[in-house]
């Protein structure tokens, strides 16, 4: 009995919000129509992020500190990170956008498909991730981090470098569009 008050109580809450719980049939629905249905919340927010469709896509789907929110336009569905934090960046040529909250739905970058030398280290200099990663065909490069923690995103294409600091706070950016690719 106090299980089903307290799911009651969580239901009234989110569906008060305008969020409905990750596991009603509604969302298991949205989930189906965009092939996301049985995945974890890292699972989706790679499939959506990697997506080859043009941007912007046919849904919402976005992604802030805390959580990945999802909506058709007339119901959100809202499902939390844990324990890790999802940071997109794109490194840029000419042209980029401003943003704080990465739009897996919208986002559009200057170089997809495109392979990085990428350094991730925090702010006592540990290396966090050390590889050659290649851009989404959003021209983003995503990357789940341990949550708390700040430090510095390096990146190194065709001879030029570029650098910004990162946080993995709740209420941190999600986008990172301050890498200009400098010449080194």
């Amino acid at each position: 009995m106090k299980t089903h008050a307290i799911t009651t109580l969580l239901t009234l809450t989110l569906t008060l919000s305008g969020t409905a719980l990750a596991s009603t049939p509604e969302a298991n629905a949205f989930l189906a129509r965009h092939g996301l249905v049985g995945k974890t919340v890292e699972q989706m927010v790679e499939a959506i992020d990697q997506s080859p469709q043009a941007r912007p896509l046919g849904y919402s789907a976005g992604i802030t500190g805390r959580e990945l929110v999802l909506s058709d336009g007339q119901q959100k569905f809202s499902y939390p990170l844990g324990d890790k934090f999802y940071l997109s960046f794109a490194p840029y040529l000419r042209q980029t956008h401003p943003c704080f909250n990465h739009s897996l739905s919208g986002c559009q970058g200057e170089l997809a498909n495109t392979a990085f030398d990428v350094k991730i280290t925090d702010k006592a200099g540990n290396v966090i991730l050390n590889k050659t990663l290649t851009s989404q065909p959003n021209g983003f490069i995503g990357v789940w981090l341990p949550r708390n923690t700040e430090g510095t995103v390096s990146v190194s294409y065709q001879g030029r470098t570029a650098h910004s600091a990162f946080a993995t706070f709740n209420d941190s950016q999600t986008c990172m569009t301050t890498l200009p690719l400098l010449q080194s």
